[in-house]
């Protein structure tokens, strides 16, 4: 009875275990996908900027040219 008892209990504290293990793996995985979605609007904005950078450089090098035609 005594051993029963204890298989009973440790059966239950496992199913405790995996059934928290199982949540935090939930938890984990959209914290994961919330931090790649952040990364891709990073990599996005970033490359946005890149392309303004780019245009910007272009007319400044192109008003620096003008000017020195003057």
């Amino acid at each position: 009875l005594n051993a029963v008892l204890l298989q009973f209990r440790a059966n239950e504290e496992i199913a405790q275990v995996r059934s928290r293990a199982k949540s935090e793996t939930a938890a984990l995985q959209a914290s994961l996908r919330k931090e790649q979605m952040r990364i891709q609007s990073l990599e996005r904005s970033l490359e946005q900027k890149t392309k303004e950078n780019d245009e910007l450089t272009k007319i400044c090098d192109d008003l620096i040219l003008k000017m020195e035609k003057i």
